[in-house]
């Protein structure tokens, strides 16, 4: 699709909010004019990127959610650094955590860089491998500056198949 066909289906919608994700949206050649676009346009713009491109370049109105690839996720070299220089209010940084092991590095990584002093740090228990509960009591017992987030698209996905 072009940009004015997607622009023509999100007006259409008349929703206010807009959440750019699904795969690698930043390897997409317009996602960065769609993004401008919206904002000009008054709507409020999210990004979800896996977090190993450069988001520097991202409109500085998007809402970016980077995620930060933990040593157990299968791809832990894959974190741009360069993203860390974005924290502030307009940026997240999203954590799923597929081991206790994870959670300790991910504290410790939140700590190094400053993460939480500027930016929303969210955890994610990874689906069917980590307790949603055990993540929360460890985020209240370590006093982690840390937000628990799950993944809902999966819960409501597996309710579904489940019949529930």
């Amino acid at each position: 699709m072009d940009l004015d066909e997607i622009l023509e289906i999100i007006r259409s919608n008349k929703a206010p909010n807009v959440c750019v994700t699904g795969g690698e949206p930043l390897l997409q050649k317009n996602v960065l004019p769609l993004m401008t676009q919206l904002c000009d346009e008054g709507y409020r713009v999210s990004l979800e990127t896996s977090g190993d491109l450069d988001c520097s370049l991202v409109d500085d109105r998007v809402l970016k959610i980077i995620d930060v690839k933990t040593p157990d996720s299968g791809e832990p070299n894959k974190f741009s650094s360069k993203n860390i220089s974005l924290a502030g209010p307009n940026t997240e940084f999203k954590f799923v955590i597929c081991s206790e092991e994870d959670f300790f590095w991910s504290e410790n990584f939140v700590q190094k860089n400053k993460l939480s002093e500027k930016s929303i740090v969210l955890y994610s228990p990874s689906f069917n491998k980590i307790d949603e509960k055990w993540l929360a009591t460890q985020i209240l017992k370590e006093k982690s500056s840390a937000r628990l987030q799950l993944q809902l698209h999966k819960y409501i996905w597996s309710f579904h198949t489940r019949g529930v």
